[in-house]
């Protein structure tokens, strides 16, 4: 059994008979073997590894529920396909100079990055797509050359969100969002707007400087206690629905008697809140894996990219019902 037989084996360059496979397993048995990973990459001349590069404008990005379902669907694939993993939070303005740095130092094989959107890093974008490494976007829908991404449909599930309220007889319906507009919450603005200019009814936005249950609680304040108020609310995202409700109900206000609230995500928590939450379904975990998956694929077999968005399904739960039937002015008192 010569030594280039052993090395093709434990590279994974080929099989060998079954024979000569038992006695390589017995040896490295024996020997309590193990590869080194630094000598292997060297001769390989790859990282083993995968960066996620995630911007953080307000230094919660790892707070922020979604992004920590990505990051254990991230985590999980890459311990099941043998990859290190190495995470970079940065502030807008860093954030390709950091990944750029990330590759030229051949500190990863392949990359996913989080970030505000494509429209205005375009061409940042095509220039980080140049230095030869496979580049996955995450929440993000955009075609750019040797780019590809894995997104939700964000817009189909906003949609079917705003639909059911609309059935229900709402007629004023506002969105609740953070700021920056981040491509997921777009899109699900943009799934609203179309689904309510079809029904002609009436949609205003709430901007919240934070995805923050704070933040939505401080913007719903003055605007919940008004006779003309929306009869319901779409949250950019479960944290802002879980913010509107506790708002609503120090305001005198029960959910879904006098308000129906509508997340975005379901996470856990969706479930667990009183009264549990309708929302739309999104497989942040799913969504994470597959990105490592697809860099994979590309690193170690060469596979052409590809993009990939999973299906955003409405969840009803108990926080919608038809609105309320106003005989008089509605009157809510702000809390002194």
């Amino acid at each position: 059994m010569s030594p280039q037989t052993v090395s093709n084996y434990l590279n994974g360059r080929h099989q060998p008979r079954r024979g000569t496979r038992e006695r390589v397993d017995q040896a490295i048995n024996d020997l309590g073997y193990r590869p080194n990973a630094a000598a292997r990459a060297l001769r390989s001349r790859r990282a083993n590894g995968v960066a996620l590069v995630m911007e953080d404008p307000d230094q919660r990005g790892l707070h922020e529920p979604l992004h920590i379902e990505f990051l254990h669907g991230i985590a999980a694939a890459s311990h099941r396909l043998g990859y290190h993993l190495s995470v970079a939070l940065t502030a807008p303005g860093e954030t390709f100079e950091q990944a750029r740095r990330i590759l030229r130092e051949g500190r990863a094989d392949g990359m996913i990055l989080s970030f505000g959107g494509v429209e205005s890093n375009r061409d940042a974008l095509r220039s980080l797509a140049t230095e030869g490494a496979p580049i996955v976007l995450m929440q993000e829908w955009e075609s750019v050359p040797g780019v590809f991404c894995v997104s939700a449909q964000d817009d189909l599930g906003a949609g079917a969100a705003a639909e059911h309220l609309i059935r229900l007889g709402h007629r004023k319906l506002a969105f609740v969002c953070g700021e920056p507009l981040w491509p997921g919450p777009r899109r699900r603005r943009e799934g609203i707007l179309r689904a309510a200019q079809a029904a002609q009814i009436e949609v205003i936005d709430w901007w919240c400087p934070a995805f923050t249950v704070e933040a939505a609680r401080e913007r719903v304040r003055p605007e919940l206690g008004q006779d003309d108020a929306p009869t319901a609310i779409l949250a950019a995202n479960d944290v802002i629905a879980m913010g509107v409700i506790q708002q609503a109900r120090e305001l005198g206000l029960e959910v879904p008697r006098d308000l129906s609230v509508i997340g975005f995500n379901d996470f856990d928590f969706a479930s667990w809140i009183v009264p549990p939450l309708t929302t739309v379904r999104i497989p942040g975990a799913e969504m994470g894996e597959r990105a490592v998956e697809l860099l994979f694929a590309a690193v170690e077999h060469e596979r052409a990219p590809e993009s990939v968005a999973f299906q955003a399904e409405l969840v009803v739960r108990a926080t919608t019902a038809r609105p309320p039937i106003k005989t008089t002015p509605r009157r809510v008192g702000l809390p002194t």
